[in-house]
């Protein structure tokens, strides 16, 4: 699905006219093109690297003392770390790797349950994989998928009651442990030279089921359960030992040759997932100030782009984009000590207006991206069998960025992530009052086709 076209210069051979004595009454034959030779990458060997990005944590708590209730937690942060793999390139289009990773989460929440006064934490400091790659090659870019073993480490806390609220002054209890699970996901990884290469890349981390001793309200020896997942999101450069000497090639470095002219018009389709980080917050009517009650989910979403870039040197562009898509964010949960309290929200389509800008390396574009956004959602609560909901279209801002790569002369393949934030909906019944924060994240995969000239 992702093959990029690489042009050279094409040699070009006239065969004469036969020499013969009557060689000016015979017809000339046409001359005869030969095929551009291909540029040559080569993927095979060994490779280190670094990255940054970010990172989501979407925590599930349960305990069953006295409650049939969860509490969900989501919280983002800054990550960054190391890699080191091996490629085997077995023919011109296919690849197949190991690479393993170690690097620094900076998530650390403890929030307060909606209305019940218990101290919620999750801590993730480190985390590690070791993993398999199987990608398509099409000269300097490389389409992937990737998966393996995963390793976190994760302190969890739960059960303290917070002092003054009426309930008895309890230490909260933390279970530390390195939880070893699953990842999956997928990138792109484009050539900047032959040793250098850049990458965007997702991954989806399942770290199983934390159990530990607790006391929520004072009651000793309670078990609690609770289940992380994170959602990765995170640019890298990569070194492949064995070829030339080469300096970082960014600014100054020759662009790659490409048969893809960027400028001008484009319309595409898309596919990936979208993410909740969507917080609930009390402090009117009868909840207390600063309890919180997130709202986890993720689905499918898909869509369609328009755009247009111009490129202001053959290296730099900045483009326009308008898209829109299915979004299937769903997500609801029971407060926790209270089944009869509901918090749900869902999603039904988005739309961007945004700007892009970045640099091009010939048969790929590395990007920033930033605008405008609109989400059609509904964000509800249910409390004692009444129930209160508001069904709108949200605006605000988006930011994000990604990778494209050149497939042929029309055709480009990309993989990007996109941050929204639409505002808040305040909901209320009686005296429970609370605020929703609608935001989302799409992680997605597309193709452009390049109309016109």
């Amino acid at each position: 699905m992702h093959r990029i076209r690489l042009a050279a210069l094409a040699s070009l051979a006239v065969v004469g006219l036969a020499p013969a004595a009557s060689a000016a009454d015979m017809p000339a034959k046409a001359p005869v093109y030969k095929a551009p030779p291909a540029a040559v990458y080569d993927w095979t060997g060994f490779y280190l690297g670094g990255y940054y990005g970010t990172v989501t944590s979407h925590a599930k708590t349960q305990t069953p003392f006295g409650s049939t209730g969860i509490h969900d937690q989501n919280q983002s942060a800054l990550m960054g770390g190391v890699t080191a793999g091996y490629n085997w390139q077995f023919n011109r289009n296919w690849l197949v790797g190991l690479e393993g990773e170690i690097g620094y989460f900076g998530l650390d929440r403890t929030d307060t349950d909606w209305d019940d006064s218990v101290l919620v934490g999750v801590k993730a400091t480190w985390y590690g994989t070791a993993r398999g790659r199987v990608g398509y090659v099409t000269g300097p870019s490389l389409l992937y998928a990737t998966g393996g073993a995963a390793f976190v480490h994760i302190e969890d806390t739960f059960g303290g009651v917070v002092a003054g609220t009426g309930s008895p002054a309890v230490v909260p209890v933390t279970g530390s442990t390195t939880r070893t699970g699953w990842t999956a996901g997928g990138g792109i990884e484009t050539k900047l030279s032959q040793n250098w290469s850049a990458k965007s890349e997702y991954l989806y981390i399942d770290a199983g089921t934390t159990s530990f001793l607790s006391n929520p309200f004072g009651g000793p020896n309670t078990v609690t359960n609770f289940n992380n997942r994170f959602h990765i999101i995170k640019s890298g450069l990569n070194y492949k030992f064995g070829g030339p000497n080469e300096g970082l090639p960014f600014f100054d470095a020759k662009m790659l040759p490409s048969d893809h002219n960027w400028a001008g018009f484009y319309a595409g389709l898309n596919a990936g997932i979208g993410i909740s980080n969507i917080t609930t917050m009390g402090g009117e009517g009868n909840v207390p100030l600063g309890t919180e009650q997130d709202v986890n989910g993720g689905d499918f979403s898909g869509g369609g782009q328009v755009g247009y870039n111009f490129m202001l040197t053959p290296r730099y562009f900045v483009g326009v984009e308008a898209d829109i898509g299915h979004l299937g964010v769903k997500g609801g949960d029971h407060g926790y000590n209270d089944f009869t309290r509901t918090f749900s929200t869902s999603t039904t389509w988005y739309g961007t207006a945004r700007a892009r800008f970045g640099v091009s390396t010939g048969p790929a574009l590395l990007y920033f991206t930033g605008g405008g956004a609109w989400v059609r959602l509904t964000d509800s609560i249910t409390t004692g069998g009444l129930i209160n909901e508001i069904s709108t279209t949200a605006s605000g801002w988006t930011i994000g960025g990604g990778t494209e790569v050149a497939i042929d002369a029309r055709w480009s393949a990309r993989m990007e992530a996109l941050y929204m934030d639409v505002g808040h909906n305040r909901l209320a019944i009686g005296a429970v009052n609370t605020n929703f924060t609608d935001r989302y994240t799409v992680v997605r995969a597309g193709l452009n086709l390049k109309i016109g000239d």
